[in-house]
This record gives C-alpha cells, sequence and structure tokens, in this order.
C-alpha cells in the first residue's frame, strides 16, 4: 500500500499456530469497536475502514487498519476536511480508549461498566488469538507516516495471562447482565451426538445435541448460557482435527427441565477444555 499516511497497526505474536476462526475474530472484533468509536464520539463524520493483512509469518501476523474519514456534509465538496493529522488523532484516542476499556478485564472482578453485551463479544474476539498461545503478546499501534519514516502515535499491548483473565472476566460479566444463575453441574463431560435421521425431517427442530453421561443417558438439545460461551466452543469445535463426535467437552452446565424434572435441555455455562480420544480408542457412535 506504500505510505498510506495515519493507520493502526495490529500485530499477533505467537508461538503456536494461530487458529483461522480467532485471527479473524480479532480483526472482527477491533474493527466494530472502531466503528462504535467513530459513530459515538464524531457523529458528524462518514467512516469507511478496512484491514490490510501485511505480513504473515512463523510467530507473527501483522495488519493494517486504514480508515477513511469524511464529514457527512458536502462530502464532495469539501475532501480534504480531515487532513492525516485529524485522523492520527481521531485514532490514538480510539487506541487509548479501547485499551483503557479492555485493560479493565485483565484482573478479577474488574468491569468497565459503559459495557454492552456487543461490547463484550467484541472485547472476546479481539483477545482470543493471544488467549489460545500461553507465550503470545497482541500489540495494538497506531502510527503515521512523515517523510517516509513510520513514527509510532501510541500503543498498547497484553499478554497471553492477561487475555485468559480477559476471556474470564468477560464471560463472568455476560452472565451478570444477563443474570444466568450458576451453573449445575460442574466440570463434566459432554459429547456431541449425530444428527438422527428423524431430526431432519421437514416439521421438526433441528440443532446440536450431546451426552453428558453424568446427567443423562439420551442425548438432549444444545444451548448457551451466553454469546460468550458458544463463541469459545465454536473456536474449539473448529480447532480439532479428528471426528467432533468422539471428543468430550470439560463444560459447566445448567440443566433444562420440565414439570416433572426431566432433563430436557443442557445449557452451556462455560467451556474448560476439550479432550481427544487416544488413537486406540475405538470410534464412539451417536
Amino acid at each position: 500500500m506504500g505510505e498510506q499516511g495515519a493507520h493502526i497497526r495490529l500485530k499477533l505474536d505467537t508461538d503456536e499456530p494461530v487458529a483461522l476462526g480467532n485471527f479473524v475474530g480479532s480483526f472482527v472484533g477491533l474493527g466494530n469497536q472502531f466503528d462504535k468509536f467513530v459513530t459515538r464520539e464524531h457523529p458528524g463524520v462518514k467512516l469507511a475502514s478496512e484491514f490490510f493483512v501485511q505480513e504473515v509469518r512463523a510467530g507473527c501476523v501483522q495488519a493494517d487498519l486504514v480508515a477513511i474519514l469524511m464529514p457527512l456534509v458536502a462530502t464532495q465538496a469539501l475532501p480534504g476536511i480531515i487532513d492525516a493529522i485529524d485522523k492520527a488523532q481521531v485514532l490514538q484516542k480510539f487506541v487509548t480508549d479501547f485499551g483503557n476499556r479492555l485493560r479493565n478485564y485483565f484482573v478479577p472482578g474488574g468491569r468497565d461498566l459503559s459495557a454492552t453485551r456487543t461490547d463484550l463479544a467484541d472485547f472476546h474476539k479481539a483477545v482470543g488469538t493471544i488467549a489460545a498461545d500461553p507465550n503470545a503478546i497482541g500489540r495494538l499501534e497506531v502510527a503515521e507516516y512523515i517523510d517516509g519514516e513510520r513514527k509510532i502515535r501510541c500503543k498498547f499491548q497484553f499478554t497471553a495471562q492477561e487475555a485468559r483473565e480477559a476471556q474470564q472476566q468477560l464471560a463472568d460479566h455476560r452472565k451478570e447482565m444477563d443474570g444466568t444463575k450458576g451453573s449445575d453441574f460442574e466440570r463434566v463431560l459432554l459429547r456431541f451426538v449425530r444428527p438422527s435421521v428423524e431430526s431432519g425431517k421437514p416439521g421438526r427442530k433441528t440443532g446440536e445435541r450431546g451426552i453428558i453421561d453424568r446427567i443423562h443417558t439420551k442425548a438432549l438439545p444444545i444451548l448457551y448460557a451466553s454469546e460468550l460461551a458458544e463463541q469459545r466452543l465454536r473456536s474449539e469445535l473448529f480447532a480439532v482435527e479428528v471426528n467432533v463426535f468422539r471428543m468430550f467437552f470439560d463444560v459447566d452446565v445448567n440443566v433444562e427441565t420440565n414439570s416433572s424434572e426431566r432433563p430436557m435441555a443442557y445449557r452451556i455455562v462455560q467451556v474448560h477444555a476439550v479432550i481427544e480420544p487416544s488413537e486406540d480408542d475405538p470410534e464412539l457412535e451417536a
């Protein structure tokens, strides 16, 4: 892209390969928050922004967010009203604001009291790649090219330990928002089953079903206590390289029951780990 003026650079330094879902989620979460920031802080500005992947190599992914800021009124007549310096100030204020809000979740009990459910989902996406690698570091910086030289205006970075703590605190904050009660069962093993022929017939509800032998012998529908819990499980499902119906998921769940206290569905509150079967284990039948 050459000398692109002021821009935001996201760097993901990792030891382990990056899961595609986490990789994309990092950009989506940050991009969503930037769009919301500009709409909130600069309502008279029209925004167009896009990520450009600058470099992908072993141990590092680097991408730049390039934004075009224009006034909503007389856009064509005044194309240069927001110059590069003004844009750099907007980007710098966003990175500072984003870093301060996300930093709340790096400590137990930390909360951003202004956060919405969608904010929590974006924050969770933003830390996903770093949280998945114990030695990873995420860096966010604002820089601009002046006389051919790239100069950093401000930066914010976080470690894998901080990212994992953020995931936990974000999940807890979402549960507080939703008024979700604590798990009925903690650290139980769930396995998914293949959809039956009947579940695919017209007029019948389809969806994920699973078995938790400790609770009930039959497969029950799978629900999610929060968007964060669903995103975590989807990320784990995407990352596995073997038959998903042979995997066990270490989860906390609420059990939905009918008036007779018969289990009707599992509501996943939190995903702790994925357990892969050994090569010697026979394939589980759904």
